[in-house]
C-alpha cells in the first residue's frame, strides 16, 4: 500500500468512526428528547390529576360541612308540626351517610363506590337545606329569577333514558311558580314519576329477577326497590351493604318528600317562596343525579 492510499484508508476510516459517532450521539439526543416529552406529558397528566382530585376533595369536604351547618340549623329550632315525617327521613339519611363513611373509611373501594358515597353528603345535605328553607331558614340571597327557576337541566343525564323522561322534567320545571298554588304538588306528581322511570328503566324487573331469582319481591310478586338498587350496584362492582342502606335511605327520603306534598299534609299550600320552590328542584336535581350515578354500568 503505497502512502497515498494509506492517507485515503486512514481518513476513510475516521470519517466512519465520526459518522459512526454522530449516528450515536444523534440516537442519544432523540432518545433524551423523547424520554424528556415523556416525562413532560406524565408530569402534565399529574398536575391535572392532582388538581382534578384537589377540587373534587374540595367539593366533597364543602358538602360535608354544609351538611353539618344544616343539622345545626335544623337542631336549632323546637320540633315544628309539619313535615315531620319528611324530618325523620332526613336525620335517617344523614345518619346513613355518617355510616357508610365510617363503614368505608381507611379501606379502598372501587371508584364507583366512592361517587356514590361522595354523592350522598350532596344529597344529604340537599335534603336538610330544603327542610330548613320549608321552616322559613333557607338562603334568599341565593335565589333565582322566576325563570331560571323554571329552566331547563339535567338534560344530559335524563336523555339516557329516552326522550321522553326530558319532556316529563321539563313540565314538572315550568310548574314551578310562587304564584302557582299547586306548584309545589305539581312538581312532585311528575319528579316521582321521572326518578322511578329511572330506577325501573335500569333494572326492569324481568332482569333483576333473572340475576337474583331469589329477591326479595312485592305483594305483586315483582323485584322490590331495594332488589333494583342490589342489582344495579352489583352490576358496578359494588358490594357494600353500607352504600346499599345508603342509596335505599336516599331513596327513601325523595319519595317521603313526594308523598307529604301529594298527601297534602304539609300544611303550606299555595304560600311557597321562591327560595322553597329553589330548595325543593335543587333537592330533586341532586337526586337525578345520584340515580344517574348508580344506573350508570
Amino acid at each position: 500500500m503505497t502512502p497515498a492510499q494509506f492517507r485515503a484508508a486512514m481518513n476513510k476510516q475516521q470519517r466512519q468512526q465520526k459518522q459512526a459517532i454522530d449516528n450515536h450521539n444523534r440516537e442519544v439526543r432523540r432518545h433524551n428528547a423523547a424520554v424528556k416529552k415523556t416525562v413532560k406529558l406524565y408530569n402534565r397528566d399529574m398536575r391535572t390529576y392532582n388538581a382534578k382530585a384537589r377540587a373534587h376533595n374540595a367539593r366533597v369536604e364543602n358538602q360535608r360541612r354544609r351538611l353539618n351547618q344544616e343539622i345545626q340549623r335544623l337542631n336549632s329550632r323546637p320540633a315544628a308540626t309539619t313535615f315531620v315525617t319528611y324530618r325523620s327521613s332526613v336525620e335517617t339519611l344523614a345518619q346513613a351517610y355518617a355510616a357508610t363513611e365510617a363503614s368505608v373509611s381507611g379501606r379502598t373501594i372501587s371508584s364507583a363506590g366512592r361517587e356514590l358515597v361522595d354523592r350522598g353528603s350532596e344529597e344529604a345535605a340537599n335534603s336538610a337545606y330544603l327542610l330548613n328553607a320549608m321552616h322559613g331558614d333557607g338562603a334568599p340571597e341565593d335565589d333565582p329569577t322566576e325563570n331560571q327557576l323554571r329552566g331547563p337541566s339535567m338534560q344530559t343525564e335524563l336523555l339516557r333514558f329516552g326522550p321522553d323522561l326530558v319532556d316529563r322534567w321539563t313540565g314538572a320545571l315550568f310548574s314551578l311558580s310562587p304564584r302557582n298554588p299547586d306548584a309545589a304538588r305539581h312538581f312532585c306528581t311528575s319528579a316521582r314519576e321521572v326518578l322511578i322511570a329511572m330506577i325501573d328503566g335500569a333494572a326492569p324487573d324481568s332482569r333483576v329477577a333473572e340475576a337474583d331469582p331469589s329477591c326479595s319481591r312485592t305483594d305483586r310478586g315483582v323485584p322490590t326497590r331495594r332488589a333494583k338498587v342490589g342489582y344495579l350496584l352489583r352490576r358496578k362492582g359494588i358490594d357494600e351493604k353500607s352504600i346499599e342502606d345508603l342509596v335505599e335511605q336516599d331513596m327513601d327520603n325523595v319519595l317521603s318528600l313526594f308523598r307529604e306534598f301529594n298527601d297534602g299534609t304539609h300544611g303550606h299550600a299555595g304560600k311557597f317562596t321562591i327560595t322553597q320552590l329553589n330548595a325543593l328542584r335543587i333537592r330533586v336535581e341532586s337526586a337525578i343525579g345520584f340515580i344517574y350515578a348508580l344506573c350508570q354500568a
